[in-house]
């Protein structure tokens, strides 16, 4: 079976079969063309802790159909792993001395920074054992990433499903520097009170991005704003678990990207020939942090991640937990949106104060009802907001941001040769307009399908 239909067959199937594990909350089955000039981040002379790479190992899980009946996890899981702390359930998350008055000032100028440290040693090997755990035994919800071939294994909203994770963004001091990184000056609420309040929107379990992603804005941040119209209510973050190689595999970054005028909230991958993106096409900043680091950035930085060549890494491994949080007075902002990180089966409406269960707070402390609410299996993806979901399909918004998702998945080649600078340009751009038709025409007829099932009920 060729790719193209094989991913969404994948896709189809992890969808309709986890709707039925939503209703039983045991969890039994418990671009741009004009050439950058590149600088490299300076590095803060904060401390490092000295950690080793853990042993190579298989990062990729089998995706056949006997392998999603008998190695995937369909509920909730629990690795064992304790935790490097002794923490007393509900208290605050650890404290942090990471963040200072140069971090906030960089992120609010620049709109992304690289905080070193952020991790010690202990924390660092319990986020990579969880993250090796979670591996060996993957989730059903890994499956449309990893059949993609875009990553050797990648998860959404990890923390839905393993309590590990769960308990890293409750009680780690990854909690405590976003907090203080809301004083950044683009959160006024906060400020006013006196304190930030942090909840997940969604967090992002990534290993080895094997195709890497050109020039982009991330738009998968859960029901945020995240800077287009209205109020700005979200902050991106990454924390490193491993070395960054030395050739490839670094985040990169357009300064000043985020203020941008030209790239709309459909959007995902740009070509900093359009718009107001030449302007900031040559102020790049490559970061390689260290095991240990997070990054923060605004949602509408510009930024890419060039993967390893041809997808072999070598052995190597590149872990990274990523996600979105929502910052203080967030409102949900759901409407026309295709969500994979919103699927849960909650009743909240657009404008609705992002209070919930399905959304956390983990700073200043997390919440002891949403907490139990989600340890008894309630915040997961269930059939209703799957539902949901695919209704939401059926805009133009969503037509535009999945043909772009289809380009990379099915034509990474031709998307890298239109971020090449001056290679390819005419070629390129012809490519891109008979692709974009294709993805749109092929989109059509898949929506055209979950209609017809949505409608006969089956």
């Amino acid at each position: 079976m060729c790719g193209f239909f094989r991913t969404p067959l994948l896709v189809v199937s992890a969808l309709c079969i986890s709707g039925i594990d939503a209703f039983s909350h045991t969890g039994a089955f418990h671009q741009g063309l004009a050439r950058p000039t590149l600088r490299r981040a300076r590095l803060s002379t904060s401390r490092h802790a000295t950690m080793t790479q853990t042993a190579p190992s298989n990062t990729r899980p089998p995706v056949g159909l006997v392998d999603l009946l008998t190695k995937y996890a369909w509920g909730q899981q629990d690795p064992g792993i304790p935790l490097p702390i002794k923490a007393i359930p509900g208290q605050p998350p650890e404290p942090t001395n990471a963040v200072t008055k140069e971090h906030l000032e960089t992120l609010y100028r620049d709109g992304v920074v690289h905080i070193p440290g952020v991790l010690d040693e202990k924390w660092v090997e319990y986020l990579r054992a969880i993250t090796d755990w979670q591996i060996e035994n993957p989730h059903i919800w890994a499956v449309p990433g990893v059949a993609s071939g875009l990553y050797d294994y990648i998860q959404r909203s990890a923390w839905t499903t393993n309590t590990g994770f769960a308990d890293f963004l409750y009680y780690s001091p990854v909690a405590s520097v976003l907090g203080e990184m809301a004083k950044c000056g683009w959160f006024p609420e906060g400020d006013k009170r006196g304190f930030h309040e942090i909840r997940i929107s969604t967090d992002l379990l990534m290993v080895n991005p094997n195709k890497g992603f050109k020039w982009h804005q991330d738009n998968q941040n859960g029901p945020l704003t995240s800077g287009h119209g209205g109020k700005l209510d979200a902050l991106r973050f990454w924390v490193t678990l491993d070395e960054t190689p030395p050739d490839y595999g670094a985040p990169v970054y357009l300064r000043r990207s985020h203020l941008n005028e030209y790239v709309g909230k459909d959007e995902v991958f740009v070509n900093l020939e359009d718009g107001d993106l030449p302007q900031f096409a040559e102020d790049v900043v490559e970061f390689r942090p260290k095991p240990g680091d997070m990054l923060i950035w605004h949602p509408r930085s510009i930024h890419k991640v060039d993967g390893a060549p041809n997808g072999d890494w070598g052995g190597r491994k590149r872990r990274v937990l990523g996600g979105t949080v929502a910052i203080d007075d967030a409102q949900y902002q759901g409407k026309k949106k295709a969500l994979f990180s919103d699927m849960g089966n909650h009743n909240l409406k657009q404008g609705d104060p992002l209070k919930s269960p399905f959304f956390p707070i983990i700073y200043p402390q997390s919440d002891p009802y949403e907490r139990e609410f989600r340890a008894q299996g309630k915040v997961g993806r269930s059939f209703g907001g799957f539902t949901r979901m695919v209704k939401s399909l059926f805009t133009t918004e969503n037509l535009t941001q999945f043909s772009s998702w289809s380009k990379v998945v099915q034509n990474a080649k031709k998307v890298a040769e239109v971020n090449e600078p001056f290679l390819w340009e005419k070629q390129a751009r012809t490519i891109v307009k008979e692709e974009y038709s294709k993805a749109l025409a092929r989109q059509g007829a898949a929506l055209q399908k979950f209609e017809e099932l949505l409608g006969s009920g089956k």
